[in-house]
């Protein structure tokens, strides 16, 4: 349990510098790790409820720059697709789980690098309630819609801040549902406790440590971090599956 403890304290140190810079990262990153280390239900409970401590943090620091029109479609439709997901992949086996996202996370990588100086999305109804979809789906499988909602959000051209605001809020509302419905069917219990404290310790670290940097970033910049670090997580992920 210390050894876990001190795992997921640099895991979520390291998460949660990522997230504060481009948007999402920590359960990404997370989700390589854990699952070699608990169930994978477990693992994506542990991750989402540890991620909670710098998502609230971020939506309190930057409330006032929330897009509320641009992100409420995406999360309502994400929300009621990610509960029915959540459910449904209670069932499936770990590998197909890893194999399917990673797999994702690569070709999503590749569209985006190869068309991202083309995309520009209008934060319309139709485009959010569509990405709402696909953040549902990976929400609910793995506990991970970041690059989703990403590519999304730096399509409608959102400033910087705005976009940081914005993520943040998504990812703390829609996670609270798949943490309710992960832990009743016994994904989390109070054995677990230490190590979502040790996490959370782990995430304040890093927040703090990431929003140093974060100010210094230029928008251009943050689009390529996003981009390739979507795929370099996606190839670890298949690679790591496929040699195990």
């Amino acid at each position: 349990m210390i050894s876990m403890g001190i795992a997921l304290f640099f895991i979520a140190l390291a998460g949660a510098f990522l997230q504060t810079n481009i948007g999402f990262g920590f359960p990404v990153l997370a989700m390589v790790f854990l699952p070699a280390l608990v169930p994978f239900s477990t693992a994506v409970a542990l991750c989402q409820t540890i991620a909670m401590a710098s998502t609230l943090f971020l939506t309190i620091k930057y409330f006032k720059y929330i897009e509320w029109r641009t992100m409420l479609p995406l999360l309502l439709v994400s929300l009621t697709l990610g509960i029915i997901v959540t459910i449904t992949s209670l069932s499936f086996p770990q590998r197909t789980l890893q194999i399917i996202l990673g797999s994702a996370l690569v070709i999503i990588s590749i569209f985006t690098v190869r068309y991202s100086e083309h995309i520009s999305i209008r934060p319309t109804t139709a485009s959010g309630a569509a990405v709402g979809f696909l953040a549902g789906v990976g929400n609910g499988f793995f506990g991970i819609s970041g690059p989703q909602v990403a590519i999304y959000l730096l399509g409608a051209q959102l400033e910087k801040k705005a976009y940081l605001a914005t993520i943040q809020c998504y990812f703390l509302i829609s996670n609270v549902s798949t943490i309710i419905i992960r832990t009743g069917h016994g994904a989390l219990g109070k054995s677990d406790i230490p190590l979502v404290v040790s996490g959370w310790i782990g995430i304040g670290v890093g927040t703090l440590l990431g929003l140093r940097v974060f100010e210094r970033i230029p928008r251009k910049t943050l689009k390529r971090l996003v981009y390739g670090f979507v795929g370099i997580s996606g190839s670890v992920i298949v690679i790591q599956q496929l040699i195990s």
